[in-house]
């Protein structure tokens, strides 16, 4: 009976773990106009994305996921989430679409800064920080616009191989213990 617990408790686990789904949140920033720094044309775009684990259904009403990883080609961008004061997904509304908080901040460099929430995207040149704030000159201000990718389902349905494999270990050991008797 021990064994007969042990095969169903790998079992759940394998089950369990190929459960576990992830999406993504892609955005794109499109440069249209400038403010103090002229540094970046207007038109100029970069794009980026947040991973996180879970999906998202549109008629979901807990709260958003948390971002596990990201990549934004913005030259000054952080290759870390730690690097942020912040960065998260948000939505206006429950049911509403995600969009992105992040926010970056360099005194040393000019321009490197930036801060994006939900569909504005601003270089900024920062000039005091508090615990959750940030007071800002603007250089330039963008766009976002959002696309979702929903991670593709693997190709076998791993939960159903798991469950035939554990059903045929625990049909042997039955068959196994049968015989003995």
């Amino acid at each position: 009976m021990r064994r007969l617990r042990l095969c169903l408790a790998l079992l759940f686990c394998f089950l369990a773990a190929s459960a576990v789904k992830a999406d993504t949140v892609n955005f794109t920033v499109t440069i249209n106009r400038q403010e103090a720094l002229h540094t970046v044309p207007v038109g100029t775009v970069y794009t980026g994305f947040l991973h996180y684990e879970g999906s998202i259904d549109p008629n979901f009403t807990g709260y958003p996921p948390i971002p596990t990883s990201y990549g934004f080609n913005y030259p000054s961008a952080p290759a870390s989430l730690a690097d942020f004061k912040w960065a998260f997904l948000q939505r206006h509304y429950i049911g509403g679409p995600l969009f992105a908080g992040l926010m970056y901040t360099n005194y040393a460099y000019p321009g490197a800064s930036f801060d994006m929430i939900g569909d504005l995207f601003e270089i900024i040149l920062p000039n005091y920080e508090e615990p959750n704030a940030v007071g800002y000159t603007v250089g330039e201000t963008g766009t976002v616009a959002y696309t979702y990718t929903s991670d593709p389902a693997p190709a076998v349905p791993e939960p159903f191989s798991f469950m035939l494999v554990g059903t045929g270990l625990v049909g042997a050991w039955n068959l196994r213990r049968f015989h003995r008797a």
